[in-house]
């Protein structure tokens, strides 16, 4: 653990009781392993991990399912235990002993108690981190296919045994039958799972754990049953973590710790585990304490050999903000609850190791939320900087992107590169210096006189140190490694200015992780350690405030610790910010200045006339050459910030009334001195802010970067510092030129060189060429690892948006050409890196090209339909380039509205922010498409969500959160999608439901969205080819197509894109669809550098117009005329009024929802049924309706004896002979002929109703003969009722009926009656045979059942495949089935 860099280890042994006690520590991050190597206790032996807290939302559990529990007392042995059916289907068993008191209603009687309990249920898949899931199923696959290789041995040897009895040619119809039965047996134990084959009885559930909450009286308590047995006598139920320090662990396997939370009344079970391995090491660096009698006075004996965090003795609270379900990736709802229960659990600092690329600075819910976190609330708000250098401004937000928040670079120092990284950094040959410096110990143990470091079985950083070395003459130390900034940490400044970066700290660690990684530490480097280092060092800083009853505030802490922060050499201010924290300067800080009020003001700066992505900017950037070519003048306002403005409270009104200081500005000594700044020597500063104004001359400032700040001193106590700072960075390109040759570049370790391009106008791209100069005869033939990273800032696009980042790792002598897109006119930054772990010098070749064809004005060509298509002029103003234009639409997207305007609702006791109890609320939006309609033109199953007013924007975004839930016809949760929206895998079939949440403290903001349309986009499965011409004629008569041809520079052309041929788009398009793609127009070539073309294209869409009229009638023709209806007007009325009974007795019918409920509805149902059959005995369509609702699922088991006797009026009614003589043999009518077409009709009516009552007789027949077995079996003695029943039926059995029915349809091919197949083959022993056709089925989620005598679900289907697995005896087969069936179809939408 590096903490000498820091000076944190000489401070806690100066100040032993100054080691972060009394302080806690918030951990905003993937959640804490309470389980964990050194996040037990503090050093005074305290609970350290204090809370552990969801704030996402990912281990939420539904348990709004409300059970009784009942008293069971065992009559052998009088014990007691409660029991209750869990949602899994499992009696779960509970001890007796336990208190469980009603928290709605209770009864008793006679014989039992009962109580009220909660329930739910959670799959382990949905807690563990993908990396975890990965392990634990690869283990479960082990055993599960032991289990299948057992199986299939023995269908193996019955297969031999066949073998050996028959052969093909022999053997009978039932015996071939016996050996595509072994077969398909074999088929399920030998095949392997996909991971798109979800439904494959190999694909593992994994575990699923029954919940179940309870009230003791005091407390809600819960268990989670992760024996999976249901018998959760032995387990010791939790409550809130916080109450008792409890946690669990789910299994040996797994090896997650997790804890409890209970929310809303107890409707809600949070359970916490961590999304990854990242948190606990976070903590693990801010405050690990490995021993709590580790920590020594200044002058014991092994100094060094403490492992313990940079606060051990600090409190931590973990904040669990990265969802599981996104890939422990952080939600807007996770970082506003984190900041709400930060603020209610009195955290004095917290840390987030976490961030985005940004579009706007200081600006958004966020942000806003931030600002008052850390001002009114007193809370330091520590953040890293981001891991995207080494160009300028590629830090993120929040850290760089937030005035409150204290944003830290990652340093490596050389003990850290040889402990750590296990690199040389030090020269062997060394002789000793005669310096008085050699009595200093904090120089003696400054890291770049460390001689050499190892790490003990502990990860303890162990350091030798020799004095005052030095490298003998002739030694190449110029090539070893140094103290340096990782090459990857972010640099600033923020687009608007400001620091971007304000500290560095170490960026790398040993240090704890969480027990399921199987290890107890790990070394993880990265600006996500350096900040928890510089939360460390504040926990110090606080700690030692609180027990010397020094008053703090975040802008004390932070003035504090920036002006007593070490300058590294080397680096600029944009990558080290004020320099490596100093824990033992900044206390010192503190300590003299404890009596200065100015120390706790916020000095806020703005530029008053400079603006960044409409925001007022927090530092002066100028960065383009139009913005340096002339000297500028800068209104700079200080504004004095002392709490929130609406804090009006007696006291701050007179700070405020009273507030005066007297600054002396400064300018400080920038890049190429500060000549270039001209600023006035004092500002008399009130309350309110006032401005001054400063010049910058950059004209004569030379290509490159160049840094300053204006400093404002208080008169009364310049030596505490600058109490604020306006930074200054100012860019100057290289004059421009269409080839830019930057020459022979030499590296030192770590180094960067940064050159600034001005992009000609009409360049799209350019080609860096980059060649080691090293000869083949080089005695040092090793690889030379360089980054080369390019960056252009655009209005109101993340640095993201426009950058391109390429490791080199050269040979020497060998070259590579990197193609990268540009903008014309913007500058670009091309930075070249040596990489910070690479020994050695380096010397490149590097030369850029500038290339391009331009289209003018037509970045994003729109191509409408029934344009014919669209003109585009191209140029080329840098050299002659060969043109081709070529363009193709990929991607497909559909709007959807919702299907009922949002509603705005209050949300839970979690979303309430603690400023005047300002509540949160939310609008869900509902979507259905059905993604089915387009299978056939889209490549995969997978599908894009997108929000374009909300995509793209957290730390920014207008609204708090947003977030949405997929799920498909059952319910079950497909995926998860935020501002960054990732691919869905969707079903085959089925309609899918998307919910959209918005949250915001302001319902009007939100009423906004009611009606917001989403797209959904796909890619499709063939690429739209679009043709390109030279003119419109050409267009529009489809030849000659465009040529290819060179275009001279400063010349341009007319091409025309084409729209798609109407055949050619997919089958579901639809009017307002849109279509994407790229259009290129260099035509590139293998012998041209790079790609020879912008990489990437441009976009191109297409709006869909509406759909041609179908002029394909399958070949049918046209309909003849139907006979003239010769009726009355009576009898057409007649039938009329019929038709309206039938359809108002299937409404009826349907209306009835159990047996024994809605009497109401069954009386209106059977009076009206009654009544029109009596006046329409041979109405066929009125009879199906009676027979269908004696069939219905919810009570035909009942009514299996009315089933067939329905079945049987409707076939009296079917004259069968009539049938088979109208078809014949052919089946052929005359189609010309509109009376035989009229009777076809009638006859197929016929015969569809003779088919269904067949099916339907069939499968109540098959259903009675099986209770009567089934009774049978149970030597159960029938009463007088069922005797008579089994009688009637017996007449006709169910292979006779299918007999019959086999007459008019195939059943094996006609899925809709799969219910009789799946009968008939089980009854004949054909296991195998059954699980084939319900692999089949489950396949397309049963909807090929739909429409037939018997619809069978999902769930149903998956229920029905375990009963022939427990039959066949794959115990391991039938459990997961039955959770998959459980899964398959929650009762409820899964949770936000």
């Amino acid at each position: 653990m590096p903490k000498t860099e820091s000076n944190a280890l000489s401070f806690v042994q100066r100040n032993p009781d100054y080691d972060g006690r009394g302080v806690t520590i918030g951990v905003l991050d993937t959640g804490i392993d309470p389980g964990a190597i050194g996040l037990g206790q503090t050093s005074t032996q305290k609970h350290k991990l204090i809370d552990i807290i969801d704030c996402t939302g990912s281990g939420d559990v539904d348990m709004s399912t409300i059970a009784n529990a009942t008293l069971i007392t065992d009559p052998d042995t009088n014990d007691t235990h409660w029991e209750v059916k869990g949602l899994s289907g499992k009696t779960l068993k509970l001890s007796g002993s336990l208190n469980i008191t009603d928290f709605s209603s209770s009864s008793e009687d006679d014989k039992n108690i009962t109580f009220n309990v909660r329930l739910g249920i959670k799959s382990a898949y949905e807690l563990y981190p993908r990396q975890l899931t990965s392990r634990v199923k690869r283990y479960r696959q082990q055993v599960f296919d032991e289990k299948q290789r057992e199986h299939a041995k023995l269908i193996r040897d019955q297969m031999h045994e066949w073998n050996s009895k028959y052969s093909a040619s022999s053997a009978t119809q039932a015996q071939v039958q016996e050996k595509k039965d072994l077969q398909a047996k074999l088929e399920i134990l030998e095949s392997s799972s996909s991971a798109s084959d979800e439904h494959h009885p190999s694909n593992d559930p994994g575990p699923v754990y029954d919940c179940i909450i309870f009230y003791d009286g005091n407390d809600y308590r819960a268990f989670v049953d992760t024996t999976e047995d249901g018998d959760l006598r032995e387990l010791q139920s939790m409550t809130d973590y916080d109450k008792e320090f409890q946690y669990g662990t789910f299994s040996s396997v797994d090896m997650l710790n997790y804890a409890i939370h209970i929310y809303d009344d107890s409707k809600v079970l949070s359970i916490v585990c961590d999304a990854g391995a990242h948190g606990s090491h976070v903590a693990g660096i801010a405050s690990a304490c490995h021993h709590p009698t580790s920590v020594r006075k200044e002058g014991d004996d092994e100094e060094d050999s403490d492992i313990n965090g940079v606060a051990p003795g600090a409190n931590v609270i973990s904040f669990k903000i990265g969802d599981t379900r996104l890939g422990s990736m952080e939600t807007g709802t996770a970082l506003t609850r984190a900041l709400i229960m930060a603020i209610a659990k009195k955290c004095d600092v917290i840390n987030l190791s976490y961030g985005e690329p940004y579009v706007l600075t200081n600006s958004g819910r966020f942000h806003e939320l931030a600002d008052e976190f850390v001002q009114r609330y007193g809370i330091v708000f520590v953040s890293s900087a981001g891991n995207n250098g080494p160009a300028l401004s590629t830090v993120g937000a929040p850290g760089g992107s937030c005035e409150s928040i204290l944003s830290v670079g990652a340093y490596v120092s050389p003990s850290m590169m040889e402990a750590g990284y296990s690199l040389i950094t030090k020269s062997k040959n060394a002789i000793l210096l005669n310096d008085d410096t050699a009595n200093d110990e904090e120089f003696k143990h400054h890291p770049s006189n460390v001689d050499s470091v190892s790490v003990d079985e502990d990860g303890n950083f162990n350091v030798e140190v020799e004095d005052n070395v030095k490298d003998q003459p002739g030694s190449k130390n110029e090539d070893l490694l140094t103290g340096s900034t990782y090459t990857w940490s972010s640099v600033g400044p923020s687009t608007d200015g400001s620091f971007g970066v304000n500290i560095c700290a170490p960026g790398g660690a040993i240090t704890c992780v969480p027990n399921w990684t199987l290890q107890r530490k790990r070394l993880m480097n990265g600006t996500s350690m350096s900040s928890p280092h510089v939360a460390g060092c504040v926990a110090l800083l606080l700690s030692a405030c609180k027990a010397m009853n020094i008053k703090y505030h975040p802008n004390r802490i932070r003035k504090a610790i920036e002006n007593s922060a070490d300058t590294k050499d080397g680096l600029s201010t944009l990558q080290q910010g004020c320099g490596m924290i100093n824990v033992v300067k900044a206390w010192e800080h503190l300590v003299t200045h404890q009596n200065d009020p100015m120390q706790d003001v916020n000095f806020r700066v703005s530029i008053d006339n400079l603006v960044s992505n409409n925001n007022v900017a927090r530092g002066i950037y100028l960065r383009q050459p139009h913005e340096t070519s002339a000297k500028q003048v800068f209104s700079v306002h200080v504004d004095p910030q002392f709490t929130k403005e609406d804090d009006v409270d007696k006291e701050t009104q007179i700070r405020r009334v009273e507030f005066e200081v007297n600054l002396a500005l400064s300018s400080s000594t920038g890049t190429n001195g500060s000549s270039w700044i001209e600023t006035p020597d004092l500002l008399v500063l009130l309350n309110n802010g006032r401005s001054f104004k400063i010049e910058v001359d950059p004209t004569n400032l030379p290509p490159g970067v160049h840094t300053a700040q204006v400093l404002g001193h208080n008169v009364a106590n310049p030596s505490s510092g600058p109490l604020f700072r306006v930074p200054i960075t100012i860019v100057k390109t290289l004059p421009e030129e269409n080839n830019v040759d930057l020459g022979r570049l030499n590296f030192t370790p770590a180094e960067v060189k940064r050159n600034f391009l001005s992009v000609p106008q009409g360049a799209t791209w350019m080609d860096v060429t980059v060649r080691d100069t090293r000869t083949e005869q080089d005695k040092d033939a090793s690889s030379r690892l360089t980054v080369l990273h390019t960056v252009q800032l655009l209005p109101h696009a993340a640095y993201k948006s426009n950058e391109h980042q390429r490791y080199l790792n050269l040979l020497p002598g060998q070259a590579t050409v990197t193609s990268i897109p540009v903008h014309g006119g913007t500058s670009c930054e091309l930075a070249l890196a040596r990489y910070w772990s690479a020994s050695g010098s380096t010397t490149l070749d590097v030369d850029v090209d500038f290339r391009g064809v331009t289209p003018v004005g037509q970045y994003r060509p729109l191509l409408l339909a029934g344009k014919g298509g669209v003109p585009i002029r191209i140029e080329s103003m840098l050299q002659d380039e060969g043109v081709s234009p070529d363009a193709k639409l990929t991607h497909w997207r559909s709007p959807l509205s919702p299907t009922k305007e949002g509603v705005v609702n209050p949300l839970g006791e979690r979303d309430v922010w603690p400023t005047r109890n300002k509540q949160i609320y939310e609008m869900i939006l509902t979507y259905e498409f059905d993604p089915s309609e387009s299978s056939k033109d889209v490549s995969g199953t997978g599908f894009r969500p997108h929000v374009p007013s909300l995509n793209g924007y957290i730390y920014e975004s207008t609204f708090e959160s947003q977030m949405m839930l997929i799920y498909d016809s059952n319910k079950k949760l497909l995926g998860v999608s935020d501002a960054h929206p990732e691919e869905i895998k969707a079903p085959k079939k089925g309609k899918v439901t998307v919910k959209l949440q918005v949250r915001h403290s302001d319902p009007t903001i939100l009423s906004k969205l009611k009606d917001q349309v989403i797209w959904i986009e796909r890619k499709m499965s063939k690429e739209i080819s679009l043709s390109v011409y030279a003119s419109h004629e050409a267009m529009m008569k489809g030849s000659p197509k465009f040529r290819k041809r060179t275009l001279k520079k400063g010349t341009s052309l007319l091409t025309y894109v084409a729209e798609p041929d109407l055949s050619s788009l997919p089958k579901g398009c639809k009017a307002g669809d849109l279509l994407t793609g790229v259009v290129n127009y260099s035509s590139g070539g293998g012998n041209l550098p790079g790609t020879g073309k912008r990489p990437g294209g441009y976009s191109i869409r297409y709006v869909v117009g509406p759909s041609a009229p179908s002029s394909d009638d399958g070949g049918k023709g046209k309909e003849p005329e139907p006979p003239k209806d010769e009726r009355s007007e009576e009898e057409k009325l007649e039938e009329a009024m019929l038709q309206f009974k039938v359809e108002k007795l299937t409404k009826l019918s349907s209306n009835v929802k159990k047996e024994d409920d809605d009497v109401e509805e069954k009386k209106k149902y059977r009076s009206l049924y009654d009544s029109i059959v009596e006046s329409n005995p041979s109405h066929i369509p009125l009879l199906m309706v009676g027979m269908r609702h004696e069939d219905d699922e919810k009570w035909r088991t009942k009514r299996l004896q009315k089933v067939i006797e329905s079945c049987n009026l409707i076939l009296s009614k079917i004259d069968q002979d009539e049938l088979v003589r109208h078809y014949g043999v052919t089946g052929y009518y005359d189609k010309e002929d509109g009376d035989a077409c009229q009777e076809r009709k009638k006859m197929d009516e016929r015969k569809d109703a003779l088919i269904e009552a067949l099916a339907r007789k069939a499968r109540a027949t098959a259903d009675l003969e099986n209770e009567e077995k089934d009774k049978d079996d149970h030597k159960e003695e029938n009463d007088d009722d069922d005797k008579e029943e089994t009688a009637e039926s017996a007449t006709e059995t169910f292979d006779d009926l299918l007999a019959e029915l086999k007459k008019w349809i195939d059943i094996d091919s006609n899925l809709k009656y799969s219910v009789l197949t799946l009968e008939r083959e089980r009854r004949k022993g054909r296991l195998g045979s059954v699980l084939n056709l319900l692999k089949k089925l489950i396949e397309n989620d049963g909807e090929d059942t739909k429409g037939g005598i018997c619809p069978i679900s999902k769930p149903d289907l998956l229920k029905q495949r375990a009963s022939v697995f427990e039959e066949l005896g794959y115990d391991h087969l039938v459990e997961y089935d039955k959770l998959r069936s459980l899964l398959s179809s929650p009762k409820e939408f899964a949770l936000f």
